[in-house]
């Protein structure tokens, strides 16, 4: 795409370069680029805009979202989704519509509006059923679960995450649906079953280059601290903090402190803990609070 892109400057045709611009923002949003994510799409959504390219400006509104999603802003998310569905009013794409639902739904629910954030991933499944979509629904389905997860109600994330499994049609659509469910049966209480699945997902994304892969990573690390497998806990949340701090991941960053936390609180009960916790509590408040990540703030 790098090399494409001064073809399509010297052919002078807009609609060429925001589509181009539009594909490179999804790999820098990917390979964990985010900062420079956020300024390519912003190019290609106002060429492909201007040039009267709906589809690609879908896309990349769509997905533009999503690099604001992992950044942790999430106001930026809610506003891009109502000009990401004002555009696929005039060229419909399933796909992009989904995203662009999905990470509203993500939104308020690192924002702990579950009311809204079960509406939003309803309705973008009510609508892959309507296309018959198997990967869309398999992907509606997991971000459904994801939300019921972080809510709380684990009857409903798991059977969610049970039909995301059943209906993806992809390694792709298999691997997320899978990492989703392994999440969901730790926070119902069964974390080795968690753990079986994410430890044979996460090494796969990292090896892909996939930085949006760190999700699971972080699920990964609270599954071995669910499981009381600490050593393994803190080495995976160690590592996620790696990436994390790198490429800019806010949410991860607070999560993992706080349960790197919570480990230094369990393994040393005696209060010796108490040290060498707060500093791993401090750096997650300030981290949540300046994302306004009202659910994870307040454990």
């Amino acid at each position: 795409l790098s090399h494409c892109e001064p073809t399509a400057v010297k052919l002078g045709d807009p609609a060429l370069l925001g589509a181009c611009y539009a594909r490179l923002g999804y790999c820098e949003w990917v390979f964990g680029h985010l900062d420079k994510a956020v300024q390519t799409f912003a190019k290609a959504a106002d060429l492909c805009e201007t040039s009267g390219r709906a589809e690609d400006a879908g896309q990349a509104y769509s997905q533009w979202q999503w690099t604001h999603v992992f950044r942790g802003d999430y106001d930026q998310v809610l506003a891009l989704k109502e000009r990401a569905v004002r555009v696929m009013e005039r060229d419909f794409n399933l796909r992009w519509y989904a995203w662009a639902l999905a990470a509203a739904s993500w939104a308020y629910t690192f924002l702990g509006r579950w009311e809204h954030a079960v509406e939003e991933a309803r309705k973008g499944l009510s609508v892959a059923e309507e296309y018959a979509d198997d990967s869309a629904i398999s992907f509606a389905a997991w971000n459904t679960s994801m939300t019921y997860a972080y809510k709380g109600d684990m009857v409903e994330a798991l059977a969610y995450a049970e039909l995301a499994v059943e209906k993806a049609p992809t390694p792709a659509d298999k691997a997320w649906a899978q990492s989703f469910r392994g999440w969901a049966w730790c926070r119902a209480g069964e974390p080795h079953k968690g753990v079986e699945i994410l430890a044979a997902l996460v090494p796969m994304y990292r090896a892909a280059g996939f930085v949006p892969g760190e999700i699971f990573a972080l699920f990964l690390g609270e599954a071995y601290w669910l499981a009381g497998a600490y050593d393994k806990a803190t080495q995976t949340l160690e590592e996620v903090l790696r990436i994390a701090e790198r490429c800019g991941l806010k949410l991860h960053i607070g999560c993992a402190h706080r349960i790197l936390g919570e480990i230094a609180v369990k393994t040393n009960p005696d209060q010796v803990g108490e040290p060498l916790a707060a500093p791993h509590f401090a750096r997650s408040v300030a981290m949540l609070r300046a994302i306004n990540a009202e659910n994870e703030l307040a454990l």
